[in-house]
């Protein structure tokens, strides 16, 4: 069994690997083994299989996709797993409740569930200052905790936003993450971003975390909850059966698999 899980979440590292040179093109190793969690020896291992296979090609201590060129757009245009990611909004938006008070941080997964509320009377939390963008709820309204703004996503950070958090108790907070892994669990890339994100799920009720396939196997740095502390994980359908099995093993209390 352990062998078998640790298959498992190389090749999902394996793939988020593929994921971040689709859409970041040319990309350091010793940048991308500190952003996966992982020992730059780990890392070329991962890409000496990947340039074996011919899906990635190497040079100068940096990583590309193979036969991929300097601003090429991905295929089909769009943002990786973009298509997963709406999905993904679209079935936590349901889950949402008549005059619920929900925490969301700034994972644009998180934030895309927003348009598609539809219940009545729902306040939304959240730390991103990019949320003047979104539509309100009907009838409801979007509180912005302020605080210290981290380029180039918004993040409001800082003990301004963490006062603020610690006025609101949620029935249920929608956050994202750079990685879930069975052994450092739910992480952030950035110990600012981390500190926020625990404080809002010590102060729900439920935790529910929208991610896309890409991000399971991964450890991004900083942990900011553990697995057995997530009620509901949704996914995309790019994960398999095996996968769903290691993090209910794990911790995870239900797993949901939504397709594009």
């Amino acid at each position: 069994m352990a062998e078998r899980r640790g298959r498992a979440f190389v090749e999902q590292r394996r793939r988020t690997i593929l994921n971040i040179l689709a859409e970041e093109g040319r990309v350091g190793v010793a940048a991308l083994a500190e952003r996966l969690g992982v020992s730059q020896l780990t890392l070329r291992r991962d890409l000496s299989e990947l340039e074996a296979r011919g899906q990635v090609a190497r040079r100068y201590g940096e990583a590309s996709l193979a036969g991929a060129t300097e601003g090429e757009e991905r295929p089909g245009g769009g943002a990786p797993f973009e298509a997963e990611k709406a999905a993904i909004a679209r079935a936590a938006a349901e889950l949402v409740s008549e005059h619920e008070l929900l925490f969301i941080n700034t994972s644009s997964t998180a934030l895309a569930l927003v348009p598609h509320i539809t219940a009545h009377g729902v306040t939304v939390v959240t730390n991103s200052a990019l949320a003047h963008e979104l539509p309100i709820p009907p009838n409801g309204m979007i509180l912005v905790t302020g605080g210290e703004i981290r380029p180039p996503r918004g993040v409001l950070s800082g003990e301004f936003a963490l006062a603020n958090v610690r006025s609101v108790s949620a029935t249920t907070c929608f956050v994202g993450c750079e990685g879930i892994s069975t052994v450092t669990g739910i992480t952030s890339t950035t110990q600012q971003e981390a500190t926020v994100n625990s404080l809002m799920v010590e102060r729900s009720d439920r935790m529910v975390i929208l991610a896309d396939s890409s991000k399971l196997g991964v450890a991004a740095g900083f942990t900011y909850a553990p697995l057995d502390r997530v009620s509901l994980l949704i996914t995309d359908t790019g994960a398999t059966d095996e996968d769903v099995e290691i993090l209910l093993e794990a911790g995870i209390h239900e797993i949901r698999r939504v397709a594009p």
